[in-house]
């Protein structure tokens, strides 16, 4: 009984600590405190990047179908020791991608651009890509239901930062007590609007 016990406990805390990491580093991205900087969205600079998220969005879809898919069939796990093996899959394609850039970059004499690169990875390991790898993972979609999540995905961001480009303009014209200024005011602002967009949306409560 006390050895099930401990077992018991253990799984439970090495699930709850996976939880914590995954979720710390999905959010942290979130809130715009990783490489990019949200701050200085302009709808052009959205549309430039949305597409590189949007692929990003798909590889990750790809990646977290296969770790389910090899996970499922080859090497069943514990739900807290799944995620490293999505992250793992998702981490490998994405450098055997970007390497194959660089060299055929390389072989036309074409300039490497660090910055470009770095942009790429932050948006890579990005809030958005490690979300659809987590919910395509644990979840039951097929491979063409996953791609097709993931593009919707991609648009949903684009609009999203479309959405908050125009909330930081009218905000800008606004007379803001300086508590509230910066962060907290777009916080509560999205906050309200995320309220009415789940109204739209409709909820039910569970019984």
């Amino acid at each position: 009984m006390i050895g099930v016990i401990i077992t018991t406990l253990k799984g439970m805390f090495l699930t709850a600590l996976t939880a914590a990491v995954s979720e710390n580093l999905v959010l942290v991205r979130a809130f715009g405190l990783g490489e990019l900087d949200y701050a200085e969205y302009t709808p052009t600079r959205a549309l430039r990047e949305g597409w590189i998220v949007t692929l990003m969005a798909v590889l990750a879809a790809v990646c977290g179908w296969l770790g389910r898919w090899v996970i499922g069939n080859y090497s069943p796990l514990p739900v807290h020791l799944q995620p490293p093996v999505f992250l793992g899959i998702f981490t490998v394609a994405f450098l055997s991608i970007m390497g194959g850039i660089l060299l055929v970059r390389r072989q036309r004499g074409k300039e490497t651009s660090k910055k470009r690169y770095k942009l790429h990875t932050a948006i890579a390991f990005g809030f958005l890509p490690l979300g659809v790898l987590l919910v395509t993972g644990f979840g039951t979609s097929a491979l063409g239901e996953s791609m097709w999540m993931a593009l919707g995905a991609g648009a949903g961001y684009v609009l999203a930062m479309l959405l908050c480009w125009s909330i930081r303009e009218r905000l800008d014209l606004s007379d803001i007590p300086r508590a509230f200024r910066g962060a907290p005011i777009l916080f509560i602002y999205l906050g309200l609007l995320s309220l009415a967009l789940f109204g739209l949306v409709g909820h039910q409560l569970a019984l």
